[in-house]
């Protein structure tokens, strides 16, 4: 936003936010209906004399590539493609809320200590408790046994 000079806008101009937004939210989209879902945004957008710019790096690099000449519509592809960042599916089966690593490693570290900023006591009880499973799931696969998965 800072690059292409719409930073005083989209902070003064609420329905530019707001419309600007609404480009992110196409992850929630159905991977079929991106194409025709970001056309119908494009559309509606709110006159800016940058917009133009800022639509035509989005669809460049995440809806469809540039366009190859000729007279065919024909597209290059992406640089980032719908099936890397689309989450309409697994939404659904609740699988991944974020494609940041980090951020993912964090949830699993509050669901590990139960608490999301944990003492230093607590932290190393959560750290003394993992250590604990995994030498119990590590002597239990030795032995043969079956591991039973615990279910949330």
């Amino acid at each position: 936003m800072n690059e292409i000079g719409i930073k005083g806008d989209y902070e003064s101009d609420d329905n530019l936010k707001i419309a600007v937004r609404c480009l992110p939210a196409l992850a929630m989209v159905p991977s079929s209906d991106v194409v025709d879902a970001f056309l119908v945004l494009a559309d509606n957008m709110p006159n800016n004399d940058q917009m133009p710019e800022l639509l035509s790096y989005f669809e460049h690099t995440y809806v469809r590539g540039r366009r190859r000449p000729g007279l065919a519509e024909n597209y290059a592809s992406v640089i980032f493609p719908t099936d890397t960042w689309n989450h309409f599916e697994t939404a659904d089966q609740g699988i991944a809320r974020t494609t940041n690593a980090v951020e993912g490693w964090h949830y699993g570290l509050q669901a590990l200590f139960q608490r999301h900023h944990p003492t230093l006591w607590a932290f190393m009880k959560g750290i003394e408790k993992g250590v604990q499973m995994q030498h119990a799931a590590f002597h239990q696969c030795i032995a043969g046994s079956q591991i039973a998965i615990s279910k949330r």
